[in-house]
Order: structure tokens, then C-alpha cells, then sequence
């Protein structure tokens, strides 16, 4: 990336949401994980009225439900499926299913994550193992099952939600989880390069690097907060925003670019 890019990409960081102009996403399939509630709910919910086709992953039937009833409001069509993604064949047949049933994913939003807090010496292996899975390995399957379509057109978008934890601050507490959000920004900042250098450069990436928010996880994360709670809403409100003019990154709240610079 050239430093005119970067610089241009910082200071479009700094634009009011909703200012640019967002790429028409209509007709196009989003798949979304995670998105039975909380942060994966209101990313479906800001997408619904875009006249895009919505495939929505968890385990969480029930909730699922719930998401589709409330996306389907606003004249959306949505898919949804059952999936175990700590489970790697369920990811298989359900992208076979999603292939099969609804077309190409244009759009893949990786939201699906998992969070316990507490020293490295006193969290359980099996919870190390589930976040591992979740946050980083199952990164890498979802790109296994769903790149190779859009290499083939050279053209479609995959969004991670990670985290700040994930840019450049590695709590204490939260070593587990920091680890595998590292993982998964390296492996968006992996698959861009690759892409770029199959000459299949109509491939966008957006990584969405939020501080601590009101969810499920935060409530999972044994640590005493030095910063304010975000509510869902706006990261939702940021995470689409960034997606839809094609950010490579977004970090939430907007203070933190100044760290994330120092940093180099």
C-alpha cells in the first residue's frame, strides 16, 4: 500500500458514517456467522433494507429465528442455517448447503466469537481450545470453503469483527482471546496479500477493531475496564459503514488510530 493510500485511508476513518457514498450491494448474497443476537444480530438487521439476499449462521436456532423475523421487516429475503463452527465438517456441509440452496456468498462477514477472561495459568484448556477455534481457526475454514468462488470472479468482500485486543494491545486477563484476534487479523492481512499476488485484486477485506462493547463476551471477560462501554449499536452503525465503502480497517472508538499509529 502506497503512503498517499494510507493516508487517505486514515483520514477516511474520520469521516461522519454515512458520509461517502456506500457500493450498492443488491441482488448480492451477505453471509453473516454468529448471527443469532447481539453484534451479528445488528449487522443483519443495518444490511436487511440494502436489497441483498442475507444467509445467517449459528447455533442458536431459536435466535436465528428471531433475526430473520426481524430482517425479513424490512422486505429482506433470509437464510438461515444451524451450524456448529467449532465444528469443521458442519461448516463443510453447511457452505455445500448454502452453495446448493442460494448461490455464490458475495459477501462474508466472519462475526462468530467467543470470549473468557481470567490468567493463562487458570483458564480451562477446553475454553482456551473453544476460542482458538472460534476466533482464528474457524477463519481460516470459512475462507477454505468460500475464497475460491471469489477468486474465480475476482470480485467480493470478506469482513472480520475482531477486536482492538486484536491490533495492538494484548490485555492481561485476556491473553487467550488477544491471541487468537491477533491470528485473525493476520490471516485477513494473509489472504489480501495472496489475492493480490494471484493478480485477483477486485478482492476487499475489511477488518472491524472495536474496543470493549456491551455483549455476551464482555460479560464472559473477567477484567477491570480503564475505558468506557460501547453500545452494539454503534459498532454495528461502524462495522457497516466500513464495509460498505470498503475499508481495509476500522477501529472503534476513533481515538485509538492515534496508539495504533504510535505503534508503527
Amino acid at each position: 500500500i502506497s503512503s498517499q493510500d494510507s493516508i487517505c485511508a486514515v483520514l477516511s476513518n474520520f469521516a461522519p458514517i454515512g458520509w461517502c457514498q456506500y457500493k450498492d450491494v443488491t441482488g448480492q448474497i451477505i453471509l453473516i456467522t454468529g448471527a443469532a443476537n447481539g453484534l451479528g444480530r445488528l449487522l443483519a438487521l443495518r444490511l436487511s433494507s440494502r436489497g441483498a439476499t442475507l444467509v445467517l449462521w449459528d447455533i442458536d436456532e431459536k435466535g436465528l429465528r428471531t433475526t430473520q423475523e426481524e430482517c425479513a421487516k424490512n422486505g429482506c429475503e433470509v437464510r438461515i442455517y444451524t451450524v456448529d463452527m467449532l465444528n469443521r465438517q458442519s461448516i463443510a456441509e453447511t457452505a455445500a448447503s448454502v452453495k446448493k440452496e442460494v448461490g455464490s456468498v458475495n459477501i462474508l462477514i466472519n462475526n462468530a466469537g467467543l470470549g473468557i477472561g481470567g490468567k493463562v495459568v487458570e483458564v480451562g484448556e477446553q475454553s482456551i481450545r473453544n476460542m482458538i477455534e472460534l476466533n482464528l481457526m474457524c477463519h481460516f475454514w470459512m475462507a477454505r470453503e468460500f475464497l475460491p468462488d471469489l477468486l474465480a470472479r475476482d470480485a467480493g468482500h470478506i469482513a472480520t469483527i475482531a477486536s482492538l485486543g486484536g491490533l495492538f494491545v494484548s490485555a492481561q486477563d485476556m491473553v487467550p482471546y488477544c491471541a487468537s484476534k491477533f491470528g485473525a487479523m493476520a490471516i485477513q492481512e494473509g489472504l489480501e496479500n495472496e489475492c493480490a499476488s494471484m493478480g485477483k485484486i477486485g478482492i476487499r477485506f475489511t477488518s472491524v477493531c472495536p474496543a470493549y462493547f456491551q455483549s455476551n463476551l464482555l460479560d464472559n471477560l473477567a477484567t477491570k475496564l480503564s475505558m468506557g462501554v460501547m453500545t452494539p449499536e454503534y459498532v454495528a452503525d461502524c462495522a457497516v459503514d466500513a464495509i460498505l465503502r470498503e475499508m481495509r480497517i476500522v477501529i472503534i472508538p476513533r481515538r485509538f488510530y492515534i496508539d495504533y499509529a504510535l505503534k508503527g
